[in-house]
């Protein structure tokens, strides 16, 4: 949302040490975000990366964290610096038995797997019936207007076709927003717009740059450096109204168009007869 702010190219892999701010922020946003769901459940963090967000998930009071990355680097990383269970394995092919977390997490991950449908059975197959799926994904009409924008992703999706998948899978799905582009001017998330109207005003930039210093292009070298990430906070009034990090309840009215939409889905929906359904595994495969 800055004056001048330069464009941020995506890279597929947030690494506190380096990422661009707008990265950093939005990933850290996130993960503060599933914080409030985690306490006294067991959570499994897909694509986990270097381990930042799941050890914010642990010293949110979850039961246990289990991390699962494919890169093995990534892994040792985590196991290293956080102390993490982090485990080999791909998004749809998950490690893990039947039914046996509480909460999956999985940020910006879903755009990336060649069969959508097919991570999500497999969230499904290893979380109890009642269990929670936080997931996010850009929103393809903003993030991707004229055709993918990122080589990396596989698909990218609107906010339609996204809560419809969703709502295959899941009984009850939740909408959030992140890093609105544009909103309605009346509302009060036009504030933290990338294109906010409020620009136009001399001293706006500075005034919420100095309430909300995230969004400032710079991260301060021992914030990158920080064992407690996921606890960094910008979400508290009156930084929150000037911060395009916050996860945001969707909203309507506000027309708001973000590029990213997070979505807290819940009940695993059962299998059908017809098949059509969610199967709880997959009876050609074994599991552990």
């Amino acid at each position: 949302m800055s004056e001048g702010q330069p464009e941020c190219e995506y890279t597929e892999r947030m690494v506190p040490e380096s990422a661009h701010a707008r990265i950093f922020w939005e990933h850290i946003g996130r993960y503060r975000f599933a914080r409030r769901f985690v306490r006294g459940k067991r959570v499994l963090d897909i694509a986990c990366g270097e381990g930042y967000g799941a050890a914010g998930l642990v010293k949110a009071g979850a039961a246990s964290v289990i991390g699962v990355d494919v890169s093995a680097e990534a892994c040792e990383n985590a196991r290293r610096k956080y102390g993490l269970d982090s485990r080999i394995g791909q998004a749809q092919r998950i490690p893990l038995p039947d039914r046996c977390v509480d909460l999956v997490v999985s940020f910006e991950t879903i755009e990336h797997v060649d069969d959508p449908a097919a991570f999500l059975l497999e969230c499904t197959r290893v979380l109890v019936p009642e269990g929670l799926l936080i997931v996010s994904t850009p929103n393809r009409p903003v993030y991707s207007p004229e055709g993918t924008a990122n080589p990396f992703h596989q698909v990218e999706f609107s906010r339609s076709e996204f809560l419809e998948l969703l709502e295959r899978h899941f009984r009850a799905v939740r909408l959030y927003t992140q890093f609105p582009q544009t909103a309605a001017p009346w509302s009060l998330r036009s504030l933290p717009a990338e294109r906010s109207p409020w620009l136009r005003i001399k001293g706006f930039w500075r005034l919420s740059s100095w309430f909300c210093p995230a969004i400032r292009t710079h991260v301060a070298p021992a914030t990158r450096a920080s064992a407690d990430l996921a606890v960094l906070d910008d979400d508290r009034f009156p930084s929150s109204l000037f911060s395009p990090y916050v996860v945001r309840p969707y909203s309507e009215g506000s027309r708001e168009r973000p590029y990213v939409f997070v979505a807290v889905a819940e009940g695993v929906r059962a299998q059908r007869s017809d098949g059509a359904g969610l199967p709880l595994s997959r009876p050609d495969e074994p599991r552990s």
